[in-house]
């Protein structure tokens, strides 16, 4: 990563920072920098942040998604903070992640209040991706079923991507678990992504009443991209560009 990319990504980090009212926000920006520009991480890095801003912020702007600005910066705070810790070993990525992105709150509010109406609701949005359903409790959160379903999808839409940008998604994370013999990766990247096709939707808006024609083309793709995946596994290839 250039310098300059590595700049813009901080600095867009700090700016959002100042949209929600943290005073002296440059203090904060060197340890979400350190966390996602590492050089371990060859998909849950800084990349996956950015294209999940950018389609947040193109999904705004052509009407895809309604939300008022706490709810806007709701997700933008999850996008930033879903991923900060992430090991492929470990079992307890999301609950470190909360952990850590409730101590910075604290930490903020020893000076401001200004995130603390943002503490829980974005805590419970880190803690969906465990699962990646919508939980009961959402609601009493001022987060609506189609925010958890909107952010938990946004997550996930690299699946429907054009192919190029899927195959390099799919190198990322056999580079992520290269620890793991080609056979074993093989075998459980399988049985992840057969999951997938099983669903009777794969992204939880197609099930949203009004939004399943609109998820349509989305839908479509990520099947495409996943069965084309599960092709080259089961063929004993590894995915590449």
């Amino acid at each position: 990563m250039s310098t300059l990319a590595r700049y813009m990504f901080i600095l867009r980090y700090l700016e959002f920072l100042q949209s929600c009212g943290v005073l002296d926000p440059a203090r904060y920006t060197n340890a979400m920098g350190a966390a996602y520009i590492n050089s371990n991480r060859a998909y849950h890095n800084h990349t996956h942040i950015l294209f999940m801003l950018d389609k947040l912020t193109s999904d705004i702007n052509q009407n895809k998604i309604e939300l008022n600005d706490w709810e806007r910066k709701t997700v933008i705070m999850a996008i930033w903070w879903h991923d900060f810790v992430y090991d492929p070993q470990s079992k307890d990525n999301e609950i470190q992640s909360i952990a850590a992105w409730e101590q910075f709150v604290d930490q903020v509010a020893q000076e401001s209040s200004a995130l603390l109406s943002f503490k829980t609701p974005v805590s419970l949005l880190i803690n969906c991706t465990i699962t990646h359903t919508v939980p009961s409790t959402a609601e009493d959160l001022w987060l609506s079923d189609l925010i958890v379903s909107y952010f938990l999808d946004l997550d996930l839409a690299i699946l429907a991507t054009e192919r190029v940008v899927y195959q390099a998604y799919a190198e990322g994370i056999r580079n992520e678990y290269i620890s793991y013999t080609i056979e074993d990766y093989r075998k459980g990247r399988v049985a992840v992504l057969k999951g997938f096709l099983e669903r009777e939707n794969i992204f939880l808006m197609s099930g949203i009443e009004g939004k399943v024609e609109s998820m349509r083309d989305m839908e479509k793709r990520a099947r495409n991209n996943i069965g084309w995946e599960v092709g080259e596994l089961e063929a004993g290839r590894l995915p590449e560009r």
